[in-house]
């Protein structure tokens, strides 16, 4: 009777164990398959964001270049013709124009270049200005900017500059601390912009900044800044626009808007060091425009 009555102990117990296993197997695939399924849903959701199209920024494109009409290359040939004969006729002026430097460390031509021509088209009528410098003495030398008026070569006159000794025009002199310039043609339409600066006791920066129109180069504004010490022997810095005094402030502000409207380098030099000048780090020495008076010749001789 005992052994029938453990018998039947060890088969109740037996099932019992059994049962729990097989309720904890079907918790366990039942856990299983809910994490089966929730993976499979995540997957189908990341798939559908990743096939859905990001929408494209529209980029800017550059504007087309007008195309050029037949009666403006005729003006272009005819105007390379008219400048060609213009710079042969000043050649030698031209060639004795021999201090023009890259701003370097050292002073006078150490770092000499011969580029003292350019062409630039200011007013935007696919015919280039022509700009060069000649010197009738040594030591003093002008430049001389022409335009094509569609018949022949004129001379552009251009104000802000001593009538006296240098004939109204920029001078690029060799006396006391020299003269350093730069010529560039500005970002806004038809603007063309000199900076010049100049000392002996006092340093004097400028920029003028003018319009070309109807063959006409206009000038719009004047800035000036004079570095020096005055009669007292204080420190004297002023800043004035179109011939009036302006706060220091603003001025300074006005030479740096000037500076960063520069778009091509068309002509320059420098005698001395001008750290303190932003414009020398707004364009590349060997892009600028300007070339060699062999240089000039070849290119204005092409058809």
């Amino acid at each position: 009777m005992l052994l029938i009555f453990a018998r039947n102990y060890i088969a109740f117990a037996h099932n019992r164990a059994s049962t729990k296993r097989r309720k904890t197997m079907n918790t366990k695939m039942k856990l299983r398959s809910a994490i089966a399924i929730l993976l499979s849903a995540l997957l189908i959701l990341s798939i559908a964001g990743c096939s859905k199209k990001v929408p494209k920024k529209e980029e800017k494109k550059p504007p087309k270049p007008k195309k050029v009409t037949e009666q403006q290359e005729k003006n272009r040939k005819a105007a390379y013709s008219a400048y060609k004969t213009v710079i042969e006729q000043n050649a030698t002026a031209i060639k004795a124009y021999s201090w023009q430097t890259v701003p370097g460390k050292d002073t006078y031509n150490a770092r000499g270049i011969d580029r003292p021509i350019a062409l630039c088209d200011i007013d935007n009528d696919n015919v280039p200005e022509l700009f060069f410098f000649t010197s009738q003495n040594q030591g003093i030398a002008s430049l001389h900017i022409y335009t094509f008026n569609g018949k022949e070569a004129v001379e552009l006159s251009y104000d802000g500059f001593n009538e006296g000794a240098y004939s109204g025009k920029l001078a690029d002199q060799q006396a006391a601390a020299g003269t350093s310039y730069v010529v560039y043609k500005g970002k806004d339409a038809n603007t063309l912009y000199i900076y010049d600066s100049s000392g002996d006791d006092y340093m004097q920066y400028n920029i003028h900044r003018y319009v070309m129109k109807n063959s006409k180069l206009e000038l719009v504004e004047s800035l000036s800044n004079r570095v020096g010490q005055d009669d007292s022997g204080n420190t004297s810095d002023i800043y004035k626009r179109n011939g009036k005094t302006v706060p220091n402030a603003q001025g300074g502000k006005s030479f740096t808007s000037s500076f960063a409207q520069l778009d091509k380098a068309i002509i320059f030099s420098a005698n001395r060091e001008e750290n303190n000048v932003s414009i020398w780090k707004k364009f590349s020495f060997d892009g600028a425009l300007c070339i060699s008076y062999d240089q000039a010749i070849a290119k204005l001789s092409k058809k």
